[in-house]
């Protein structure tokens, strides 16, 4: 198959440029069906004249229907979108991709989506929904689940499938962050537990706080608890932050978001700020799994998406081994760039 591509690429280059962008329209239509023409031109990154001409094509081959609402996908639309993956994945090289990154970071596994979260978000749908199939079949081998909270953590779970494992525990691995409610670790816990038809435990406490106050607040035998199942996790499922953007996400003052410029700070994960040789440069002082019994947790899976999340990973030394990373095409390029 790989053969076959390589010569229809050199032979006739313009169809493989079609296929990408019929099935970039398709999947957009997708994930934010019913869609205008003007928002699918702005989405695929086209002008309008070439998206209207391909989803006229596209609905003459009856994979498209267009209502005053908006365009949307056919059941044979939805079908074919489902066959093509494998194909798409051929065409852009991912498994070769796959490898190569792989091999850079020193992971236990990868898995490359197609797309570029930074200019596609609903590539993040697509990273939530490989996650849920890497998790599923390890499930059987999982007493407790510590899970992150965030944006791509959230597509894990919405997109994970009901199942039943009722003897699983499902805890938040940190503190809340920000206001947003349904991306909070505590939400994702309760959310994926329910998945699960498992049972939950909640971190009613801030991700960050006083170190004086952190040292009464863990005293407390119910925080203990909590804590306790945490660190006993069997799987830890976490999204990967841009270290700048973390810090402004936990309100830091601009004192501060400079002092960790200043030190090079790049990746953050778990209230953990790594320069790019994986360097700790700048710790907070957080409620939740702590860095240090991460090596006893069985099945790390890491979650990110869009390519200004390359050097965040490059960042994580000291726990690449043992993670499973979850990322899109465009983090896996930019990796190859830096360091390919």
């Amino acid at each position: 198959m790989e053969d076959f591509l390589e010569l229809l690429k050199r032979i006739t280059p313009e169809i493989i440029e079609i296929f990408e962008r019929r099935y970039d329209i398709l999947k957009n239509v997708k994930y934010y069906q019913p869609i205008g023409r003007r928002m699918l031109a702005e989405r695929v990154k086209l002008s309008e004249r070439i998206v209207r001409n391909e989803v006229d094509i596209l609905r003459s081959l009856g994979l498209l229907t267009i209502t005053e609402n908006g365009t949307f996908l056919t059941n044979e639309g939805e079908d074919l979108l489902e066959k093509l993956s494998n194909i798409v994945y051929d065409i852009k090289g991912l498994e070769i991709l796959r490898q190569r990154v792989k091999d850079i970071l020193g992971a236990k596994d990868i898995i490359v989506v197609p797309g570029d979260a930074d200019t596609n978000p609903y590539v993040l749908r697509e990273l939530g929904i490989a996650a849920g199939k890497v998790i599923l079949p390890l499930l059987s081998d999982v007493k407790i689940i510590a899970v992150t909270g965030g944006q791509t953590v959230k597509e894990v779970v919405d997109n994970f499938p009901n199942c039943s494992f009722k003897d699983i525990l499902v805890v938040p691995a940190r503190g809340g962050i920000g206001q947003e409610v349904e991306k909070q670790a505590n939400t994702l816990a309760a959310s994926l537990a329910k998945k699960l038809s498992g049972r939950y435990k909640l971190l009613h406490l801030p991700d960050t706080m006083d170190e004086e106050v952190y040292k009464l607040i863990v005293r407390k035998e119910e925080v203990q608890d909590v804590l306790n199942d945490i660190n006993n996790a069997d799987m830890l499922i976490f999204g990967i932050g841009n270290a700048i953007e973390m810090a402004k996400r936990r309100k830091f003052s601009e004192e501060m978001i400079e002092k960790l410029k200043e030190v090079g700070a790049i990746g953050e994960i778990f209230g953990y700020y790594f320069d790019e040789d994986g360097n700790i440069v700048y710790s907070t002082t957080t409620v939740g799994i702590k860095l240090e019994k991460i090596k006893n947790i069985k099945y790390m899976i890491g979650v990110a998406g869009g390519a200004h999340k390359a050097e965040a990973i490059l960042s994580l030394n000291g726990i690449k081994h043992n993670t499973i990373f979850v990322i899109d095409e465009g983090i896996a390029r930019r990796i190859l760039s830096i360091k390919g």
